[in-house]
């Protein structure tokens, strides 16, 4: 004779029918919002940064400005002496070159790290690469901004010169590298944000397993008792 309902072990009983359904629909583990936005911020900004092409600017004898970014590398296609009147001399065209490739990189992964920490995933593999994303993007974006503020110190030190010292000069910075500083902020914060949920889901797992662990052996020595 089969036993009665209850007195059937409650471990053999099925899962509720909703179960499943509950369990498809939870939001996934590595998701992070507010990371996913503030990087949205960034990429906004980064995106804004690019399309304007004043960094920085340098005017000589009151003419028009010889406005430095972006854009100008855009300009000069590969050309290195594409424009023979600009102050920067190879080596700070390539490191323009190198900003402006940071620039474009940084894009890419902050729009990486953005959709990935707003969808999220349940695929272990892909569980810190949303993080990882966030911080090479940060470092992307800060190494842009530096080799910006490397190359307008330059060109400043330059006009300082002796074939420069009767020549009206002025140097500043230009609103693309404002935005930029902008995007920065927001890069960094949201590699903050990403790095902080990380390290709390991972103590929160440790923790799990701790309890997990205590309960199977109080089970098994239950177990041996019997």
């Amino acid at each position: 004779r089969s036993p009665p309902l209850s007195e059937t072990p409650l471990s053999g009983n099925p899962a509720p029918a909703g179960a499943g359904m509950e369990s498809g629909l939870s939001v996934p583990h590595n998701r992070n919002l507010p990371a996913a936005v503030t990087q949205c911020f960034s990429v906004v900004a980064l995106c804004t940064a690019v399309a304007d092409p004043n960094w920085f600017q340098v005017s000589l004898n009151g003419t028009s400005s010889q406005i430095y970014g972006v854009a100008y590398v855009v300009r000069l296609q590969g050309n290195l002496t594409a424009d023979p009147n600009t102050v920067l001399n190879y080596e700070g065209i390539s490191l323009l070159i190198v900003m402006a490739t940071c620039s474009y990189i940084g894009i890419l992964t902050a729009f990486g790290a953005f959709i990935l920490s707003f969808l999220g995933s349940r695929h272990p593999l892909l569980f810190n690469l949303p993080t990882t994303l966030h911080f090479i993007t940060a470092i992307l974006n800060v190494g842009s901004l530096g080799l910006c503020c490397y190359l307008f110190f330059q060109v400043k030190t330059k006009l300082r010169k002796k074939e420069f010292e009767k020549t009206p000069m002025k140097t500043t910075m230009g609103e693309s590298f404002f935005i930029a500083v902008f995007g920065v902020m927001f890069s960094v914060t949201a590699a903050a944000l990403s790095l902080h949920k990380s390290l709390l889901k991972d103590t929160t797992l440790r923790g799990n397993r701790t309890e997990e662990e205590s309960t199977l052996v109080a089970h098994e020595q239950c177990e041996n008792n019997d």
